[in-house]
C-alpha cells in the first residue's frame, strides 16, 4: 500500500494543485481535501495519522514553525516536508529545529517536486541545512541589554505585535491563554516595558520581527 500524504495549507488553489500532481505521480495515497495552515492541526494528524506530511509554504511563518512542532509532536515518525517560497537558510535551519524532514523549493517544476517527496519520504534523500538558526536579538532597554527572548516568548511578542489578543495566541500556539501572560510577563520585564503597546512599539524599533504578521480545522476542501 502507497504511503499516506497529507497537504497543509493556506491556500486551496495551491493545495489543489499540489494534490493532483502528486495523485498523478501515484506514489502516494493522497487524503482529500487539505489541512488549513493558519490553525492548530495537532487532532487533525493524530487522527489522519498519514505517512508524509507535506506542509506548503505558508504566508506566516511563525504559524508554519508551529504546525511543524505540532505535526512532530502527534507523530514523532512521520514525514515531515516544507514546500519553501524562497530557500531562505535561516527559516529552514528553523524548520529543521522545529521537526520537518526536508524542505523542497516550490519553485521547483511539479514533477520533481514529486519526485523529491517521494524520494524525501522513502529516507533516500538527506541534506544537513548549512545555516543555524539565527541568534534571536538582544534588546536594548533603558537599563542597557535586556536578556535575550526565548523562542517561544519571541513567537508570542510577534503575535502580539500583529495585534492577535491573547485567545488567539493561545490557539495559534497550542497553550493557554494564562501561559501566554506569563510569556507576556517575561517579555515585558525583559525588554522593560509595561504593556502591549509599547512591547509592540519596542519590538519593531529594534528589529525583533523578521517574519511576516500572521494572517487572521479540520480538512478543508480544495
Amino acid at each position: 500500500m502507497s504511503p499516506r500524504l497529507l497537504i497543509v495549507a493556506d491556500d486551496a488553489l495551491s493545495a489543489s494543485t499540489l494534490r493532483r500532481a502528486l495523485r498523478a505521480s501515484a506514489a502516494f495515497t493522497v487524503f482529500d481535501g487539505y489541512t488549513e495552515g493558519r490553525a492548530p492541526c495537532g487532532e487533525t494528524i493524530t487522527a489522519l495519522r498519514p505517512d508524509v506530511v507535506l506542509v506548503d509554504d505558508l504566508r506566516d511563518q511563525v504559524a508554519m514553525l508551529a504546525r511543524i512542532r505540532e505535526i512532530r509532536a502527534a507523530l514523532p515518525t512521520v514525514k515531515l516536508i516544507v514546500l519553501a517560497a524562497r530557500m531562505q537558510p535561516g527559516l529552514l535551519a528553523e524548520a529543521a529545529a522545529a521537526g520537518a524532514d526536508g524542505a523542497i523549493a516550490k519553485t521547483a517544476r511539479l514533477e520533481r517536486v514529486c519526485a523529491l517527496v517521494r524520494e524525501v519520504a522513502a529516507g533516500t534523500v538527506f541534506h544537513a541545512f548549512t545555516a543555524t538558526a539565527p541568534p534571536l536579538r538582544r534588546a536594548t532597554g533603558p537599563a542597557g541589554d535586556a536578556p535575550m527572548l526565548t523562542v517561544r516568548e519571541l513567537e508570542v511578542l510577534r503575535l502580539v505585535a500583529a495585534g492577535a489578543p491573547n485567545s488567539r495566541i493561545a490557539a495559534q500556539l497550542w497553550i493557554t491563554e494564562q501561559t501566554v501572560k506569563f510569556h507576556l510577563s517575561k517579555v515585558y520585564r525583559k525588554l522593560g516595558v509595561s504593556n502591549r503597546t509599547a512591547a509592540s512599539h519596542h519590538a519593531y524599533v529594534h528589529g525583533l520581527l523578521d517574519t511576516t504578521p500572521p494572517a487572521t480545522t479540520g480538512l478543508a476542501a480544495a
